[in-house]
């Protein structure tokens, strides 16, 4: 059994991480997929607000709630599920929502925040909000307990790790001493506007009522005695994700291309993962050109003579020219490869070869499970 078959067998979060462009959002689900041929009861959740997830599954569109694929769909294109598959996409601001209305002490005070003017613009732009949102969906679909697997697939930058500090940065931003500071004056004015000697304050407050637009100084300050009494809440959530997320229950799945730009992203990314002490299960190279012997090695000078003959000799020539950059293609990916197997060791790899056909559909998907799973 190949790593990603020993994952989908024992572990009940799988986490893909990896540079934009990689076929992230595709290994997730074809993982998902496999799982729910197995057996499983599957959900893969994507944080990508493009619709290729939901075109591939078939389904119209995705929600922050899990969408089934029927198993109509999948028997349609040659699989016997033996088990279910869902999707769902990443609602920041809702899932934002649905933590406000645990946390507060009462459904009046929850109400208030989410219709608070400063929270509708933070709710979903704060930076560190989406990472955060991403794992604390995660963390309610894993305990509601209705899956037996969840995927996820993160964001596409290098920022993709960030959901390893999130938690921190936006509790660190909701108890921020330097910004109650800046707002102290007008909290307790009590709706009234005191005059701010302090001009770093001025100019700060001056900044923010530009950016959220008018009355910014209430909703700011409404925003933060609302939130009194849920900070608690905020970080005993975060702490237990953490835990989730370094438990044996979750493994972690770097995707990367044979590309320079994405393998020093791969890397980064298990530096990261070393670093913080994360589960890492596999490394999923997509993308690979295939080696086909050694290559031919004609000569220049025997080249040239082709080139010079008759069409028969051209055509050969231009195949051998061909042959000889796609030789060149292959070694400079594996050269770049091997900077990897120092941080990955090659028996945790698994490579995808370039498919005839993108994974635009369910049998695209099968296909690319069949790569993932099927190869040792």
């Amino acid at each position: 059994m190949n790593p990603i078959g020993e994952m989908v067998a024992a572990k009940e979060i799988v986490v893909c991480a990896g540079s934009g462009g990689v076929g992230k959002t595709t290994t997730a689900a074809a993982i998902a997929l496999r799982a729910a041929l197995q057996g499983k009861r599957a959900a893969v959740l994507t944080i990508d607000p493009a619709r290729r997830l939901a075109t591939s599954l078939g389904l119209k569109e995705l929600s922050n709630e899990p969408s089934k694929v029927s198993k109509r769909k999948l028997t349609t294109a040659g699989l016997e599920p033996g088990g279910e598959l869902y999707a769902l996409m990443l609602d920041t601001k809702t899932t934002f929502d649905e933590v406000v209305l645990r946390y507060a002490p009462t459904r009046e005070q929850a109400e208030r925040i989410i219709s608070n003017r400063f929270y509708r613009n933070i709710s979903g732009t704060l930076s560190g909000t989406q990472e955060y949102m991403a794992m604390e969906k995660l963390y309610e679909l894993h305990a509601d307990g209705g899956f037996d697997l969840v995927v996820i697939d993160t964001p596409p930058t290098r920022n993709a790790l960030d959901f390893l500090d999130a938690p921190k940065r936006l509790t660190d931003f909701f108890e921020s001493r330097l910004l109650r500071w800046f707002l102290l004056p007008y909290m307790k004015a009590g709706g009234g506007i005191m005059r701010v000697a302090n001009v770093a304050a001025t100019t700060f407050l001056h900044a923010m009522k530009r950016v959220v637009g008018g009355d910014v100084l209430q909703d700011t300050a409404e925003f933060f005695r609302n939130l009194e009494g849920m900070y608690d809440g905020f970080k005993q959530r975060a702490g237990d994700v953490s835990a989730l997320l370094q438990s044996r229950s979750t493994s972690f799945v770097i995707v990367t291309s044979p590309a320079e730009e994405s393998v020093a992203e791969a890397t980064f990314f298990a530096t990261r993962l070393n670093q913080a002490g994360l589960p890492f299960g596999a490394l999923v190279v997509n993308r690979v050109h295939p080696r086909i012997g050694d290559g031919i090695g004609v000569k220049p000078r025997q080249l040239s003579k082709l080139e010079a003959g008759g069409d028969r000799a051209r055509l050969l020539a231009k195949l051998l020219d061909n042959e000889d950059a796609f030789m060149r293609l292959v070694h400079l990916e594996e050269k770049n490869l091997n900077a990897l197997a120092r941080k990955i060791p090659r028996h945790r790899w698994v490579r995808v070869p370039y498919l005839e056909q993108e994974a635009v559909d369910i049998k695209g998907l099968a296909a690319i499970a069949d790569q993932l799973f099927d190869t040792a």
